[in-house]
């Protein structure tokens, strides 16, 4: 009896690393097959097991099949609930994610400080303050509030709803602060409006606590330096990011970060050259530049852009095209708004609410010299 006790032991065990390989390099086929293997080898029932089928689904953005082996388990702990609420917030549904802690509460499993801060981080992703701060009350009653994990997300929830102050009291009592918990404070004060200037001051402070920012830490740094237009600290940040050894042009938001603030600042030169040296152009850093340019009154530049950026295959997406619309309300093009209308038309899915501000103003003009390159259509 012990020896098949210790074989089972011995085959769970390896099962549980095949499966949490899988997990961490989002191997969802083989997964598949390492599941058929358990169903073949009779621990269908098995917790732990179950556990790991319903991480590793859900880290590979199957969370579907995560939920319909959650719900014929006939055994469930802590575990097992959060694992499904991670896969939910891993392909961007925290609303499904709150909606399971919900019902978890109806059971009598009772959430782990990982639970909490994943439906606080929920929290802060649909901007559902009063939820995140009830959640945050349960975390505080419950002694998980001093966990770094549970507080991270407390300042994130804070700094995401705009709730500054808030996330700055959770900062200062934290007995202990990581990377992250710097990172959570530092991104929050970009976001915020009118405390950029203590993201930067963050920045110092951070640094001498003995805390090596990453490019997390720089990209929140480099938007706050575009909120300000402090170019100077900005290109201080791009100096600091070069004798790191930073290969910017691999970077995709640091990249982006600086390109949005030199073409916010109108250092158009600057901020082409960084898009000229990226190895992978991404959205953010073709719209940063393309509506740079249309604020330096570039618009043979930018309409050049942007055909660049339809023959990519990068998609487009209404962001862009808001700001692109935004840009020709700002100049009273109503007839290039009207033309990049009817190429939203072409685009499905895409909602437009800066549309009307632009065609729908009176007595505006457009520049004749600009008619002819702006051919969407």
């Amino acid at each position: 009896m012990q020896e098949v006790r210790v074989s089972f032991m011995r085959e769970r065990q390896k099962l549980a690393e095949l499966l949490r390989k899988c997990s961490k390099n989002l191997l969802y086929d083989e997964a598949k097959q390492v599941h058929g293997a358990v169903l073949r080898m009779g621990y269908e029932s098995d917790l732990m097991t179950n556990n790991d089928l319903i991480d590793a689904y859900g880290k590979c953005g199957r969370v579907e099949k995560a939920h319909y082996l959650f719900e014929r388990m006939p055994e469930r702990n802590v575990v097992s609930w959060t694992a499904l609420m991670c896969g939910y917030l891993q392909v961007g549904s925290a609303k499904d994610s709150l909606l399971l802690y919900n019902e978890m509460g109806y059971s009598d499993v009772r959430p782990n400080e990982y639970t909490l801060s994943t439906n606080i981080k929920a929290c802060g992703i649909l901007g559902a303050v009063e939820s995140g701060k009830q959640i945050h009350s349960m975390s505080s009653k419950s002694g998980f509030e001093g966990y770094p994990v549970v507080g991270n997300s407390i300042i994130d929830l804070y700094s995401r709803c705009r709730r500054i102050d808030e996330a700055e009291k959770m900062f200062y009592s934290m007995p202990v602060r990581s990377l992250i918990t710097w990172n959570a404070m530092i991104a929050g004060y970009a976001l915020s409006e009118g405390t950029g200037g203590k993201s930067l001051h963050f920045l110092e402070e951070m640094q001498k606590q003995g805390q090596i920012p990453d490019e997390f830490t720089l990209s929140s740094t480099l938007k706050a330096c575009r909120g300000l237009r402090a170019v100077r600290e900005g290109r201080q940040i791009h100096a600091y990011l070069i004798r790191q050894g930073y290969s910017i042009s691999a970077h995709k938001v640091l990249a982006g970060s600086l390109i949005d603030l030199y073409a916010h600042c109108g250092y158009i030169c600057e901020a082409q050259k960084v898009f000229s040296k990226m190895e992978a152009k991404s959205l953010i850093s073709w719209t940063a530049l393309l509506v740079g340019y249309a604020r330096q009154g570039c618009f043979p530049e930018a309409i050049s852009l942007f055909r660049q950026l339809r023959w990519s295959r990068i998609p487009v997406d209404s962001f862009v095209l808001s700001s692109i619309i935004n840009v020709f309300a700002d100049f009273s093009m109503v007839e290039l708004g009207k033309q990049m209308h009817c190429y939203t038309i072409k685009i499905p899915c895409v909602a437009l609410t800066a549309f009307p501000a632009v065609v729908l103003a009176p007595d505006h003009f457009l520049p004749s010299t600009l008619e002819h390159f702006f051919l969407l259509v």
